[in-house]
């Protein structure tokens, strides 16, 4: 199916501009893309937010806490390629969980590449998720009710996070929702070449943002690569949610298909005309509304 026709006009707009996409780091990050939040719906209001430091790493976390009595929790790694982002691009994502499911969300603003390569992103979030379990008394959640959950190399990270509770006996996630999620960064699945010029998120970038996050080290490790772990019996249940015409689409596609073999419960959903990123326009595309309402439904389910 080719691209939405509602979503063509913005993906010329983000093809014009790659062409100049400057080298620096510093200045990839002055020169960002643009600002699309006229597309994206307001979310409900939250009774809570505020911002903690959790010692240690001294990393920031954004907390939303909504009115009503809460059951479980959400930690949410925002997007960027592992080297740019921050809380303020999953604020509106952070929002509709916490409002639409009525939990509390620990937005994690984990430290980037390449001041902070691999594996400090992952190890950041593996300290997110163990520090709020052990706030859930404070923060008025049940620890054992706690999700993880992101988007494109956030959604790589909460993969990870899953991976290293397991094998290290830590605070196991109830669910994992992986959005658009990056998860083989030796960069083999067949939708990189089919989907990686024109698309968004070009071939050459997610290179480049892989040299940034890993260096030198082998892209095949586990934790930045969750598709090529040897076993993934015993991983939470897990929410992929991918778009058709995105490089990534199959490694979200691979993975479900593993972790079903594996064993785990699995809910696999790939959204039809949809690039990387278009599922956050709310206000623009109805699917985007269904996107949505499946990252929440799938919260109430679990947490």
């Amino acid at each position: 199916m080719p691209v939405d026709p509602l979503i063509a006009p913005l993906l010329a707009a983000v093809n014009a501009r790659q062409e100049q996409v400057p080298l620096d780091v510093a200045e990839r990050r002055a020169a960002r893309s643009g600002d699309y939040s006229g597309f994206v719906e307001d979310e409900p209001a939250v009774a809570e937010i505020w911002e903690e430091k959790i010692p240690g790493p001294d990393i920031t976390v954004r907390i939303y806490r909504p009115a009503a009595s809460t059951r479980g929790a959400m930690v949410l790694y925002h997007g960027g390629g592992w080297w740019m982002g921050s809380p303020d691009d999953s604020d509106r994502r952070a929002r509709a969980i916490a409002g639409r499911a009525g939990v509390v969300v620990v937005n994690v603003d984990y430290r980037l590449a390449p001041e902070f390569p691999f594996p400090t992103p992952a190890e950041d979030a593996y300290a997110a998720l163990a520090w709020t379990v052990a706030q859930a008394g404070r923060l008025g959640f049940d620890p054992a009710r706690v999700a993880v959950g992101g988007e494109s190399a956030g959604g790589n990270l909460a993969a990870a996070v899953c991976l290293l509770a397991r094998e290290r006996g830590g605070p196991v996630p109830v669910l994992q929702v992986l959005e658009i999620p990056a998860l083989d960064l030796t960069l083999g699945s067949p939708s990189v070449k089919t989907y990686g010029q024109g698309y968004v998120l070009p071939e050459e970038e997610l290179r480049w943002c892989v040299r940034t996050y890993l260096g030198d080290h082998d892209p095949a490790d586990p934790v930045a690569s969750p598709l090529h772990a040897a076993d993934l019996t015993g991983l939470p249940p897990a929410v992929i949610l991918t778009a058709e015409c995105d490089p990534l689409a199959d490694d979200g596609r691979l993975y479900a298909d593993r972790l079903a073999a594996a064993g785990v419960p699995v809910t696999f959903r790939e959204f039809a005309g949809h690039v990387h990123g278009s599922h956050t326009l709310t206000r623009l595309l109805p699917s985007a509304r269904e996107w949505r309402a499946a990252v929440v439904d799938a919260v109430v389910s679990h947490a």
